[in-house]
């Protein structure tokens, strides 16, 4: 099971009622499928989600600021942008982030919460961006 908004389920349920239109024999087990119960190839998805970044105007060559390199976006920044958004969500709620790990664990298909600790530290440190915009200090300085 996977959150997700019910816009979106909408269009899910009308892309699988045109595939079982167009198909009446469709058994294939995966959501975005090929011919013979095949889903799609990495590379597809990777085509399609790179062009649909270039579509949407997001495209970006690799930056390097400092000690930190910044790489044009992938389909894996896609699962690091839903468990560090849930956890901000979490938090914001006035929840534990902690206590949801084992379930965003699941989601994410990691072996051990631990592994999702990680998104912790961005959650925190956007959190504590928050708090104080150290940027306006040079505005006032004299």
């Amino acid at each position: 099971m996977i959150p997700i908004p019910k816009a979106v389920m909408t269009q899910i349920d009308n892309y699988l009622c045109v595939r079982s239109r167009l198909r009446l024999d469709d058994q294939n087990p995966y959501l975005l499928a090929r011919k013979k119960n095949r889903p799609l190839s990495e590379s597809k998805i990777r085509r399609t989600f790179h062009q649909a970044v270039k579509d949407m105007g997001l495209e970006q060559q690799r930056k390097k600021m400092g000690p930190m390199t910044f790489n044009p976006p992938t389909p894996h920044c896609l699962r690091h942008s839903f468990a560090i958004n849930t956890l901000i969500n979490i938090l914001h709620l006035g929840q534990s982030a902690q206590a949801a790990l084992p379930v965003l664990a699941g989601y994410l298909g990691h072996s051990s919460y631990l592994c999702t600790s990680v998104y912790l530290k961005i959650a925190d440190a956007q959190s504590r961006n928050n708090l104080y915009d150290f940027t306006l200090w040079q505005q006032w300085k004299i």
